[in-house]
């Protein structure tokens, strides 16, 4: 394998799927879209939802990008060797073209005759089979012509299949894995089932293949669609021949600038680094993407970042105020240059710096009150849900900063009950932000003969023509609620830990009302309407 920059990477991407007549799709931003109740831009998919099912794209049927996305689910292992906060997908589509057999091709073509990737060294998943879904032999049938079978691991729909809602658009994907972390050939039946640990996930193809209905019945799609991403910074890790991400020159530069600022080498203290390296790089653009740090939803994950990357850059210097922002702009500085940003960069430092000096004002009481908690826990080893709650609730202490500084001194935390705890909490200021229009009431016996709402997504010009397009199917009051039904709606329905949609709706009377609330019963969607 020849080993080749990030930029180069970049290139080689962008020289390869145009050679496949695809059109580059501007990179969207990582909050996507500002009324979206979707907390980030966590993969591809999200911008070009309302096109799974038909809806034609106006640049083209073949599309191509590389999207910035960001998830803090695996923020507990940001600092092992290929997890980070914000990364980067490299991500084409097909629209209703090309199929299994072209995608299979040129993920082989690119790999192998492009990035020059050692053919022994892969392995591919497939979809197995289930009740609903035969296993995809036609992706094996393809795959074998350049793989023995043994490289091949067939995985249940809990592994290969993919599909963003329970009534929507469903389809198995075949993973490509690498081995890594070896220099050596991997034994004749490695393949990702049975060597997991010694193989890298670094490209997925997603092939649309089914459509699953309100009663679970899956049928085949009309129209077939193509998704195949890779992440960008494994890439460049694979390619570059690293142990991980941060040591790739994706990293490199901000590596060495907080070795400068800390004078000690990232060498010997790599964990605390790489949180440094990548919470500063992740600060830096969401501020950018206009996010600022507060106690509220995605402001929130910003103040949670921010905090623990200030309070690792603690453990490794005593900071001066007036270097800390220094040390910000310079870094700063060097992120825009790299990626050819034009930015305020001191407004972005500024920012980050306020929040960093209001966070270092609690640092002390919080840190005093901590180790009175750990002596009064010193026979247990666990510090308990309500002390690691007071912590979290009186000073905004991030849970995992506990929890590492816990770790630090043999410590666990009764974290089942924190959780439990957070979940009472959040119920509560639920409860407390509605008005009267939230009473609990059983609402199954009002909406049992109602067929499943169908979700029309954030689709701009569906949501223009949604009153002449939905059909009202009810509209009933309990007690002093009024709610609303309707066949399809774009109103997000709460879930998964993300809000409903506020918005209004025009009925047919001309009568205008202010949705405060959606729920789903059932996936009937309520709409809680003054």
């Amino acid at each position: 394998m020849k080993k080749i920059s990030w930029l180069e990477l970049r290139s080689q991407w962008n020289e390869f799927r145009t050679s496949k007549n695809h059109k580059y799709l501007t990179e969207a931003s990582i909050i996507w879209w500002k009324e979206s109740t979707a907390m980030f831009n966590i993969a591809w998919m999200q911008q070009l939802i309302p096109y799974l099912s038909g809806k034609k794209h106006e640049l083209w049927k073949r599309l191509f990008n590389i999207q910035k996305c960001l998830r803090t689910v695996d923020i507990d292992e940001v600092w092992d060797a290929s997890h980070l906060t914000i990364f980067e997908m490299m991500w084409n589509r097909s629209l209703w073209d090309y199929f299994k057999k072209d995608a299979i091709d040129w993920s082989r073509e690119f790999l192998v005759d492009v990035l020059w990737f050692d053919h022994q060294k892969l392995a591919v998943t497939v979809f197995e089979w289930d009740q609903d879904t035969p296993r995809d032999d036609e992706s094996v049938w393809y795959r074998k012509k350049y793989l023995t079978e043994n490289r091949i691991a067939y995985l249940p729909a809990e592994n290969n299949r993919w599909s963003p809602g329970p009534v929507w658009p469903c389809w198995p994907d075949s993973e490509i894995f690498y081995r890594v972390w070896s220099d050596e050939y991997p034994p004749e039946n490695s393949n990702p089932w049975n060597d997991e640990d010694n193989r890298l996930e670094v490209w997925n193809n997603v092939f649309m293949e089914y459509y699953r209905d309100d009663s679970g019945k899956l049928t085949k799609l009309e129209n077939q669609n193509v998704d195949t991403w890779m992440w960008y910074e494994r890439m460049c890790k694979v390619l570059q021949n690293k142990d991980s991400v941060y040591e790739t020159d994706v990293f490199d530069y901000i590596i060495k600038d907080i070795e400068k600022f800390v004078d000690k080498k990232y060498d010997w203290n790599q964990k605390r680094f790489r949180i440094v390296a990548d919470h500063i790089r992740t600060s830096f653009f969401m501020v950018k993407d206009w996010i600022s740090p507060s106690n509220e939803w995605r402001w929130y994950v910003l103040r949670r970042i921010i905090r623990r990357m200030y309070y690792n850059l603690l453990a490794l210097k005593n900071i001066d105020k007036s270097d800390f922002n220094l040390f910000l702009k310079w870094i700063f500085v060097n992120i825009s240059n790299n990626f050819w940003l034009k930015e305020n960069i001191e407004l972005i430092a500024d920012i980050i710096n306020k929040e960093c000096l209001q966070f270092q004002k609690t640092i002390e009481k919080w840190e005093k009150l901590l180790k009175e908690i750990i002596q009064k826990s010193e026979k247990t080893k666990i510090i308990n849900w309500k002390d690691a709650f007071m912590l979290y609730d009186t000073f905004w202490f991030p849970l995992e900063l506990s929890k590492e500084i816990a770790k630090d001194n043999w410590f666990e935390i009764d974290e089942d009950w924190f959780t439990k705890e957070m979940e009472a909490q959040q119920d509560r200021s639920r409860k407390w932000s509605k008005d009267k229009f939230t009473i609990d009431v059983d609402r199954w016996k009002y909406v049992k003969w109602l067929s499943a709402t169908k979700f029309i997504w954030y689709d701009i010009s569906n949501c223009e023509k949604w009153n002449d397009a939905v059909i009202l199917l009810k509209d009933f009051e309990i007690w002093w609620q009024r709610i609303l039904v309707f066949d399809q709606s774009p109103f997000y329905a709460e879930s998964g830990w993300q809000m409903w949609d506020n918005g209004r709706i025009v009925l047919d009377d001309w009568e205008e009302v202010e949705v405060i609330d959606v729920k789903k019963y059932e996936w009937v969607f309520l709409h809680f309407v003054k």
